[in-house]
């Protein structure tokens, strides 16, 4: 995987964005936000150091569903759709339909 280094109040990736890459978050925070129907902008999590964000737009290849935006400067590393799915090619099946069930409530929840 490679590193990636961001600075605060840089956006990862934005709502609506293409997935293919999710972050493995080493240093700083990022604050997830998602639009509203009248078009705010409302926070959703904070993602710490060791979580991983954007990985549903890998499981499911849809574009994220928030925006990724970096609280801290920090240091991630970047898992592509095609890592995620060479890992997941030597796991389990039943795993990789669980993923996709969580996926799919997941997002149905926000």
């Amino acid at each position: 995987m490679e590193k990636r280094f961001f600075s605060q109040g840089e956006i990862l990736f934005a709502e609506g964005d293409s997935g293919g890459v999710a972050y493995v978050i080493k240093k700083g925070r990022v604050s997830l936000t998602k639009r509203t129907s009248n078009g705010m902008s409302k926070p959703v999590a904070t993602i710490e150091a060791g979580s991983i964000v954007g990985e549903m737009s890998l499981i499911k290849s849809m574009p994220h569903s928030v925006t990724a935006t970096a609280t801290d400067d920090g240091e991630a590393l970047i898992l592509t759709r095609d890592e995620y799915r060479a890992r997941l090619d030597k796991s389990d099946k039943v795993l990789a339909m669980i993923l996709r069930s969580l996926s799919d409530r997941l997002r149905s929840t926000y």
